[in-house]
């Protein structure tokens, strides 16, 4: 069973994965699960499937949760920024480019360091984004929109822990399928059968899609329960 699983698992990962012939922006945290009072980074990716030359991104969170300390550019691909980034109370623009035609595949924009401010859950969230060609045209470019370009964090304190906040008990609650109490292969095999089927949607992380991050979870939930 687990052979089987394991093929399914790469399956679904190459199908689920950004394709190279699509234009994306990623988002990526040094940690999922951050204590209230600390700081943490947020790397700001945009994958190029032609060149770019230019870009524009909004990034939005919730201000409730988390706080911008800085914008670090040190490793950024654009080498000419036409404003410093500007954070507001919820968002982070930066706007770019690079000499000549610009850069292909996945490169970094920015790291952002935040601080969590108080437990719960907060998201963060590719809300506007503009890439241009680097034809000599401007000609704007089609951004895909993909699971990574949005990202739940989890704050605990030092009256919770990160299994009290109850980002366990309410993945529990929704990768147990059948409803027996216990993540079982049952469940996983009802996620299978449902992957090819339009009627059935299991969507744990909330994006809109079943995806192989959500099979992730499933298979998270039953090693790790």
């Amino acid at each position: 069973m687990f052979p089987m699983m394991l093929g399914f698992m790469l399956f679904l990962g190459a199908n689920a994965l950004p394709s190279t012939q699509t234009s994306y922006i990623r988002l990526e945290a040094d940690a999922g699960t951050i204590r209230a009072g600390e700081r943490f980074s947020l790397d700001v990716l945009a994958n190029a499937h032609v060149p770019v030359n230019a870009v524009d991104i909004t990034l939005r969170f919730d201000a409730t949760n988390f706080e911008v300390i800085s914008v670090d550019r040190g490793q950024s691909v654009l080498t000419i920024w036409t404003e410093e980034p500007v954070v507001t109370n919820n968002s982070v623009t930066m706007r770019g480019g690079t000499f000549r035609r610009g850069f292909l595949g996945e490169h970094k924009i920015a790291t952002i360091i935040l601080s969590a401010k108080q437990t719960g859950q907060g998201e963060f969230s590719a809300a506007e984004v503009t890439l241009l060609a680097g034809d000599g045209k401007g000609t704007p470019i089609k951004v895909s929109n993909v699971a990574d370009s949005s990202l739940s964090l989890y704050i605990y304190d030092e009256n919770t822990s990160p299994n009290d906040i109850g980002v366990n008990v309410n993945v529990s609650i929704l990768t147990d399928l059948d409803g027996d109490g216990v993540i079982t292969l049952r469940d996983i095999s009802a996620f299978m059968g449902a992957w090819f089927n339009p009627t059935e949607t299991y969507d744990f992380n909330g994006d809109g899609r079943m995806t192989f991050r959500d099979f992730s979870i499933i298979l998270a939930s039953y090693f790790f329960q």
